[in-house]
């Protein structure tokens, strides 16, 4: 997979830290601009990681910037009964977890990053990602079953 179809993976990733579709839009292309704009780096290692860290850099550093929280509204859409009732449950399970455990599900299930890269992309081990990612789905297969106490 080349870099040009990561587009999405890499917006999903923003607007996950973001929530604002608009802002992880403008994210994600500063991210390629930045990652085209160093060609000596691309190439080397891991690529995907690359563009990842500088995603997530360009996230921490507008949180660091902003001042005060907007109000923004979200769009309706409108599902079958049976897709919004699995969207509840899973997004009830996900709400249990905290950040990290659900940024390593994103980046490994949702944009299918390898192990390696993940952990390159968020500065831990292998080991922690592996330890992290196991106790993420231990939580959710608990909260699915019924075992709504995490």
């Amino acid at each position: 997979m080349n870099i040009e179809e990561q587009y999405d993976r890499l917006y999903r990733y923003c607007y996950f830290h973001t929530g604002d579709p608009v802002l992880a839009e403008d994210l994600t292309q500063e991210a390629f601009l930045r990652y085209f704009s160093r060609k000596p780096a691309v190439g080397i290692g891991r690529p995907m990681a690359y563009l990842y860290t500088i995603a997530r850099n360009l996230c921490i550093d507008h949180y660091r910037k902003r001042k005060t929280e907007e109000f923004r509204e979200e769009e309706l859409v409108f599902l079958p009964m049976e897709q919004v009732e699995e969207k509840m449950d899973l997004a009830a399970a996900l709400g249990t977890l905290d950040k990290q455990h659900r940024e390593i599900l994103l980046l490994r299930y949702v944009n299918e990053l390898g192990v390696g890269e993940t952990a390159k992309v968020l500065g831990i081990s292998r080991f922690c990602v592996y330890r992290r990612e196991r106790e993420a789905m231990e939580k959710l297969r608990n909260y699915m079953k019924g075992e709504k106490s995490l």
